[in-house]
């Protein structure tokens, strides 16, 4: 394979640490931001009382604030286009993402677009490309997306069944604060969704060609074990902090690009399919999605993939055989030990459906 040219940039500083809602006015105080536009999702931060924790907080260090909740997940461009009419009238020097992946990606769309005239979806449908952004951060509530380290950004039209993503360096959030405890309360299927999806970042980039010895491939696989070992885990112990703080810890490694460090590229084949999925349905959780295709990638792609998924088998299960499918089978009784559906039917996709997603997975 031809070497090619490679760039790395990823500016986030990351705080894991306890209390960090307690600490969040000290941090952002000390980077100097004095005026925030905060968006978050859940309903559940006002009943928890985080998010009056929060404004406590940041009232204690003087700093300004507004705040606006909705945000629903696979983020919707309408609210991104509303929201701006505000922003611009408030005019923040920071926007603070509060919540998970759809969170932060309705803050990134919201200050790629807070410079520029046009749709924010021109973003995402890669008719432009984003010069400058309005400096954001993050406080994580769940483990998944990643997006709170990645250059990432994916909105929705729910009119059009429209989802894209789309990668620049104006998506890298200057910092993300992550304290386990606000995980506590995330519910079941989220929380292992979010497994699912923390997994499939590093898979893809990992089922990425490689040059034959890449590093990078060591850090998909143990980004992949650490999660396939904590989900009995948190399956046992919903509430294990420590268990709870190291996948939060991987969410970030997952997507932030270290797991494909040095290659000549990346393809994420599951995550197009996926967001296809989710255009259609919404409601469909972006890791629930990608928990249906993962193993049927390896299984439909099993010869051009051999070396790489006996590779997998051995470093993730301890497999030591020739035969590709003993991996497949038991990665897929892997997913199948999850608390989420097993099947696309059961989220109201047709069996012709399935059928044609399935078939979107092969490469060449």
């Amino acid at each position: 394979m031809e070497f090619k040219d490679f760039y790395f940039y990823c500016p986030t500083k990351m705080y894991v640490i306890e209390n960090g809602l307690v600490q969040a006015g000290e941090i952002i105080s000390n980077l100097g931001y004095k005026k925030l536009f905060i968006i978050y999702g859940s309903p559940r931060l006002e009943k928890t009382g985080q998010l009056d924790i929060l404004k406590t907080s940041l009232d204690k260090k003087n700093i300004k604030y507004t705040c606006k909740g909705g945000v629903l997940p696979n983020p919707e461009v309408n609210f991104v286009k509303e929201t701006l009419v505000e922003l611009h009238k408030y005019q923040p020097d920071c926007l603070l993402a509060f919540g998970g992946g759809s969170v932060i990606d309705t803050v990134k769309s919201l200050a790629n677009s807070y410079f520029y005239n046009g749709d924010p979806l021109d973003f995402n449908k890669k008719l432009v490309t984003p010069k400058k952004a309005l400096p954001f951060g993050t406080i994580l509530t769940i483990a998944a997306a990643g997006s709170e380290m990645s250059n990432s950004c994916v909105i929705s039209d729910y009119e059009t069944n429209f989802k894209s993503g789309f990668n620049s360096d104006t998506n890298r959030p200057v910092f993300s604060i992550e304290d386990a405890s606000l995980t506590l309360s995330v519910p079941t299927n989220q929380t292992f969704a979010g497994l699912v999806d923390i997994i499939s970042h590093s898979f893809e980039r990992y089922f990425s060609p490689s040059y034959g010895y890449d590093l990078c491939d060591y850090f998909a696989l143990s980004v992949i074990k650490e999660c396939v070992d904590l989900a009995p885990i948190l399956i046992k112990e919903p509430k294990n902090l420590l268990a709870r703080r190291q996948l939060m810890v991987t969410s970030s490694l997952s997507h932030n690009g270290i797991t494909s460090f040095d290659k000549a590229f990346t393809r994420f084949p599951c995550h197009m399919v996926e967001h296809k999925m989710s255009g259609i349905n919404p409601k469909l959780a972006h890791g629930l999605g990608l928990r249906f295709l993962l193993a049927e990638f390896m299984q439909i792609n099993k010869e051009l993939l051999k070396d790489k998924i006996l590779k997998f088998g051995k470093f993730i299960f301890d497999i030591n055989s020739d035969d590709p499918q003993i991996t497949i089978d038991k990665f897929k009784a892997f997913l199948n030990s999850l608390p989420l559906a097993k099947s696309m039917l059961e989220e109201g996709f047709s069996k012709q459906q399935e059928q044609e997603f399935f078939s979107e997975l092969k490469i060449n």
